[in-house]
């Protein structure tokens, strides 16, 4: 029996206003979203949230929270933007590889952590190589065979198989270990004690919008909700479409991020009505994604259709002929404890039986739900997974998770596109995904970043780094002094 798996992960960027925040598009809610109206006192210093019963450790730390900060104080040799394309950051340009197999990646020279020690090409070594065997990198770097030290500022990292794609991969924290005591990093900031303060040999450091943030000890979720809610926390994250989405309320300003979680529609391909592949492909054209994102997801989501996020870049045009060779019914499972997901089930469900094809939705509890796609005893199944940068759907294809049955074919065709990384290749893969439809993409979930009253602008989170480009934000001390100095541009 398969060891059993969480489906679930640890969204365009865009503001968006929820139930008593604040923000410049559509007004929508998020799931289950509480009503208040509770104003605590709108000004204050600028704080963010810290477990200090957890390291700050951004390879081999576990604590969600103290996560988030690793993104002020630690960097990679390259960082992810918005697209999940990789940008150089440690590196001092792109990685080159005539193979796609051994990767050579050139370390920038001159950079130095915050206690002044230079980078240099051990650093990313020990760094990866820590990460190799941590539970937070573990699966994403299984294919490396080798990480090693080619010069003082040159390192060379072999594949098991060719992956043009790899270097969306590569945005691995670099750190100086410590004895004892968290690593140190090369980001704008370094901890100190119970604040953060800016590191004095980060280039651009006057540029940063606090000298120091304080941080308030949150060491529970209730704790971190509430100290959200009462203005004590300034910024932080949740997932709205998540089970374990933290009942933010008051008044604060969403910005949220794509991510590479994906939520899709899963198929039992060996045995049964879904073993015809023109069924799942008519399956797939039926579905509204667009409005199961609007309406069930409030709009924290990106729909596709394809297992590769819209905002990756422009995907080949394909075409795939499906057929509604059954009359039903089918049974469709979720997991019951994430009401979201319910509701997306039972709208799936209702979009498939106007067009013709009864189904009967089937909530469990997780080990039953579990339980009941490790024996394939289901035709269609609602789940979610975390993608890798590189979107690699290896996992769902035939690994752990392919809990429908293996899909060969439309393997073979990923490993080419990734072997090459031609767009010939990624149009054959797609048009194989197509005609096979192993499963039904639905959308690409978004995570939200909450900003308290509004007053922390100009900021660009991602899935990697919610707190990026620190540098271009404006901390406001009051509601006053922002609308003051928003009038002021007006004029």
């Amino acid at each position: 029996m398969r060891q059993r798996h969480r489906l679930l992960a640890l969204a365009l960027a865009g503001v968006l206003l929820l139930a008593g925040c604040e923000a410049g598009q559509t007004p929508t809610a998020p799931p289950d979203a509480p009503a208040t109206s509770a104003q605590p006192v709108q000004n204050g210093i600028f704080s963010l949230a810290y477990d200090p019963k957890q390291p700050v450790h951004p390879i081999t730390g576990t604590s969600e929270v103290n996560g988030e900060l690793a993104g002020l104080l630690y960097q990679g040799l390259y960082e992810l933007d918005e697209t999940f394309q990789p940008q150089p950051v440690l590196a001092a340009g792109l990685p080159s590889s005539p193979d796609g197999v051994t990767w050579t990646v050139p370390v920038a020279q001159g950079i130095v952590f915050s206690d002044g020690t230079p980078l240099t090409a051990a650093h990313v070594v020990q760094s990866w190589n820590t990460a190799r065997t941590s539970a937070r990198y573990q699966s994403r770097l299984a294919d490396v065979t080798g990480v090693r030290q080619t010069g003082d500022y040159t390192v060379e990292v072999t594949l098991s198989t060719p992956n043009r794609q790899f270097p969306a991969r590569m945005d691995v924290p670099v750190v100086l270990e410590r004895e004892g005591a968290d690593p140190l990093g090369t980001g704008p900031y370094r901890r100190e004690g119970r604040a953060l303060t800016v590191n004095p040999h980060y280039a651009g450091g006057e540029k940063l919008p606090a000298t120091e943030i304080p941080l308030v000890e949150v060491s529970s979720a209730d704790r971190r909700t509430a100290a959200f809610d009462s203005g004590e926390v300034w910024m932080t994250t949740t997932e709205y479409f998540s089970a374990r989405a933290l009942p933010y309320a008051g008044s604060c300003q969403v910005w949220d991020y794509p991510t590479t979680q994906l939520l899709y529609l899963g198929f039992q391909t060996q045995r049964g009505a879904c073993a015809d592949p023109k069924l799942r492909t008519w399956i797939s054209q039926v579905l509204d994604r667009k409005r199961l994102v609007e309406v069930q997801l409030s709009g924290h989501g990106d729909p596709a259709d394809l297992p590769v996020s819209p905002v990756w870049g422009t995907l080949p045009q394909v075409n795939a002929e499906g057929e509604k060779t059954h009359s039903g019914p089918l049974k469709l499972v979720v997991n019951a404890d994430n009401t979201t997901r319910v509701q997306v089930a039972q709208a799936i469900a209702g979009q498939l039986e106007r067009a013709g094809l009864p189904v009967t939705v089937e909530t469990l509890a997780w080990d039953d739900y579990i339980s009941a796609l490790e024996r394939g005893g289901f035709d269609l199944y609602l789940g979610q997974v975390q993608l890798t940068a590189d979107f690699d759907l290896t996992p769902l294809l035939t690994g752990a998770l392919a809990y429908g049955g293996a899909q060969e074919e439309v393997q073979q065709l990923l490993e080419q596109w990734q072997a090459t990384g031609e767009e010939a290749e990624l149009e054959a893969y797609l048009q194989g995904f197509a005609q096979q439809s192993p499963l039904a993409p639905i959308c690409f979930l978004r995570g939200s970043l909450l900003v308290r009253w509004g007053l922390v602008t100009g900021v660009s989170p991602t899935q990697a780094n919610p707190y990026r480009n620190s540098e271009q934000w404006t901390v406001w001390p009051s509601i006053e002094e922002k609308e003051a100095a928003i009038q002021d541009n007006r004029k």
